[in-house]
């Protein structure tokens, strides 16, 4: 009897350490969580009651240092001296060599779990070459999942990644997308349910959320339905989880995928599960045995020669992948589970899903369900600058102020404006406008070789080409390049007022001298006299010889005859003539000479009044230099400011050459006789007048000078296109001269930019 019960125990006790799994999990440092899961997941493994035992503990790995994994090494020997050890779980981001080693050394057996994120990595490569993308950001919720999408990069990925974490202390995310140039046209953020609100809220409260077909929101648990800002992404992407079909595949019920589902807990669920059907098929498998790492005699191990991937089960859910990134390397391109997740691809929209419904991935293959999976709209940040009539911001025309859109951002208008706009809808492009940090057009600082303004924005990669009233010059050209011109030739050219004329009721009567006026007074009094003494005195007039006349004629009387010389001015004419032959001599004289007077007044008069509206003070730039009267002026450091500046440069050089070539001549002078001073010193006539009138800050005030010189004697030198487009708003100005330096207007891009080509 004492020994059938001795026997009873025996078989007891052997039966339970048969049914007992010892298992050892290698994590990374950043992969503390696991700890938790694994002992959340014994306390579900209890409930489903699979008459198992599990024991565990966990080995930190750390991959750096000599003395580090000689640590590793001591822990581990421990944990098999003490605990002893069924089967080995690598949950490491890099493989341990020297352990993986000891475990092969021993037949201990062994099972490496891939990164966790690597199975949506996947999927979203897919994804996005399918859109022909070639670049994203990809914003995740925490360091570890950083730092798997940092080893998926090194490894290898199809397009050009930025990877951030959005929780990261040391350094805000928004600030690093504000920074981003140039601007990518995908968005990607890898977060749980909880965690894409508070990442998106971030984002939405900084206004960087613009153009939602660029998003994507890849959740990683089935909680979708907790994101609280749907309204705000419509035509964003979603990646989503249907839980039923993942509890489906976990073989669980429904609501083990919702509150507090990640997929670390359900692969060491499935691991877990996988481990105790193969325990039970075989109790001599798995056993767990304790050993010395430094011992010399053999240790006996129930499960030598024992594959365990070949045995091991798997399930809807796992699967098995194999690292090709290094195919000669023995460590590394130990088979990994994974899991084989089913993703639904759709559209924030509030249509209904058929409509927005892109695609699914599932067995590792992407099925589109719709064709629409498009390339991505390509988005580009164009720089400009105000000038006048090309580009300019809308303002208010009674307060002059600026006139801002929902955003807050100004409203620009002019013909650049309309281009971009249409080049934008003809080659499909979304675009920002963006205003120089700091200058203008672009200057160079000589000293410390860099730039500013729309040049210096462009060297930078602020931004990605520039459309405005941009020159092309040859020192530009060292640092950016042109595109084919779109406005010919343009220069510099002079406006001034129209001079405002003096109205006078007898402004007519300065066409003709003062002289000439008295001339024709004397010999309208001298003829008036001359008429009335011949008609007096003649013996064949009217007066003297009435029976001579059968009708009553007209009797010039001193009155009558200035009335006479009077009225012979008008068309109407000055009426009957005198009888007497002496008379008639005398009116045909006279009238001769009022058909000369009318013919001069009334040609000096038309000429007078048209030569006064087209005469200007000045014709020409030489003429403006060689005159005192007009003062003159250009905006202070604008491109017209620089040419004068550099002309006077030009002419300094040419005299300083001159002078070293005929003051240093000893012989033969006559030979440099033409070289006599040859410079005109005009371009530094004009510059000294220019900084005496004082250099306005822009162009509208130099227009405004202008305007209020009624007397014509002030003169703006600006851009020609600027000018003629002021004139047609203007009418009291007008353009002086021909236009001067013309060179043409661009589109600027970036040196060695593929828009160049494309």
């Amino acid at each position: 009897m004492w020994l059938l019960q001795k026997l009873v125990i025996l078989f007891t006790f052997g039966y339970v350490c048969a049914n007992e799994l010892k298992i050892a999990f290698w994590i990374d440092p950043l992969q503390a969580d696991i700890e938790l899961d694994v002992a959340s997941t014994l306390k579900e493994i209890e409930a489903l009651q699979l008459e198992t035992k599990i024991q565990y503990y966990v080995v930190v790995i750390t991959n750096v240092g000599k003395k580090k994994q000689e640590k590793n090494m001591e822990k581990l020997c421990e944990h098999l001296a003490t605990d002893g050890v069924s089967v080995v779980i690598d949950f490491t981001y890099h493989i341990w060599r020297e352990g993986l080693d000891l475990l092969r050394t021993y037949q201990i057996p062994f099972l490496r779990v891939d990164r966790m994120l690597a199975p949506y990595f996947k999927m979203f490569s897919e994804f996005v070459l399918q859109k022909s993308g070639h670049e994203c950001i990809m914003i995740f919720q925490n360091a570890r999942d950083t730092e798997e999408a940092i080893i998926q990069i090194v490894e290898g990925y199809p397009f050009r990644s930025l990877i951030m974490n959005a929780f990261d202390n040391k350094q805000d995310f928004i600030k690093r997308l504000r920074k981003i140039r140039p601007m990518p046209s995908c968005y990607a953020i890898f977060a749980d349910g909880t965690a894409m609100n508070s990442i998106f809220d971030r984002i939405s409260k900084a206004n960087f959320f613009e153009r939602p077909r660029e998003w994507h929101f890849v959740y990683l648990d089935p909680r979708d339905r907790v994101f609280k800002f749907k309204k705000q992404v419509d035509y964003a992407t979603k990646f989503t989880i249907n839980p039923k079909t993942l509890c489906r595949a976990l073989r669980m019920k429904d609501t083990y995928c919702l509150s507090g589902f990640s997929f670390q807990r359900a692969m060491i669920l499935e691991i877990l599960r996988g481990l105790i059907e193969l325990k039970q098929a075989n109790l001599y498998w798995l056993q767990s045995f304790v050993m010395e790492c430094n011992a010399t005699s053999p240790i006996e191990n129930g499960t030598a020669g024992l594959d365990i991937l070949e045995q091991f089960p798997m399930s809807e859910f796992l699967d098995l992948t194999t690292d090709v990134t290094f195919p000669n390397d023995e460590f590394e391109h130990v088979p990994r589970l994974t899991y084989t997740p089913t993703i639904n691809i759709n559209l924030y929209s509030s249509e209904h899903d058929a409509v927005t419904e892109l695609a699914i991935w599932q067995n590792d293959n992407l099925r589109k369900i719709n064709e629409t999976i498009s390339p991505p709209r390509r988005f580009f940040r164009i720089g400009t600058v105000e000038a006048i009539p090309w580009n300019y911001m809308k303002r208010d025309p009674k307060t002059d102020e600026l006139i801002l859109d929902s955003f807050g951002n100004p409203i620009w208008e002019g013909f650049c404006i309309d281009s971009i706009q249409k080049l934008s809808e003809r080659l499909n492009f979304g675009y920002m406008l963006v205003p120089p940090t700091s200058g203008e057009f672009g200057r160079r600082d000589v000293v410390n070789d860099v730039w500013d303004g729309i040049v210096g924005d462009l060297v930078t990669g602020e931004t990605d080409f520039a459309v405005t009233a941009l020159k092309m010059y040859s020192e530009r050209e060292e640092v950016i390049d042109y595109i084919a011109p779109y406005f010919e030739q343009t220069g510099i050219s002079i406006v001034m007022r129209k001079p405002v004329r003096q109205t006078s009721l007898f402004k007519f009567m300065t066409v003709l001298r003062v002289e000439v006026w008295f001339s024709i007074i004397a010999a309208l009094v001298g003829s008036a006299l001359m008429i009335w003494l011949l008609d007096k005195y003649s013996p064949y007039s009217y007066r003297n010889n009435r029976a001579a006349y059968q009708y009553p004629c007209r009797e010039f009387t001193l009155r009558e005859s200035f009335w006479f010389a009077l009225t012979s001015f008008t068309p109407q004419g000055g009426g009957e003539a005198p009888k007497a032959v002496s008379g008639r001599i005398m009116v045909a004289a006279y009238w001769l000479f009022v058909v000369l007077m009318l013919a001069t007044f009334t040609a000096n008069l038309a000429a007078f009044l048209t030569v006064e509206r087209m005469q200007t003070p000045v014709q020409s730039l030489e003429q403006l230099a060689r005159q005192s009267r007009i003062n003159y002026t250009v905006v202070e450091g604008s491109s017209t400011h620089q040419y004068f500046i550099n002309m006077k440069f030009a002419e300094d050089t040419l005299y300083r050459m001159w002078k070293e070539l005929t003051l240093n001549v000893t012989e033969d002078f006559q030979r440099y006789r033409i070289w006599d001073y040859p410079i005109k010193e005009q371009y530094g006539t004009i510059l000294l007048a220019i900084n005496g009138s004082e250099p306005v800050k822009n162009a509208k005030e130099g227009f405004r000078k202008v305007n209020e010189h009624e007397n014509a004697d002030f003169a703006f030198i600006h851009d020609s296109s600027e000018i003629k487009y002021e004139l047609t708003r203007n009418c009291n100005l007008t353009e002086v001269g021909e236009v001067f330096a013309e060179q043409p207007y661009a589109i600027a891009i970036q040196q060695g930019s593929h828009l160049r080509t494309n």
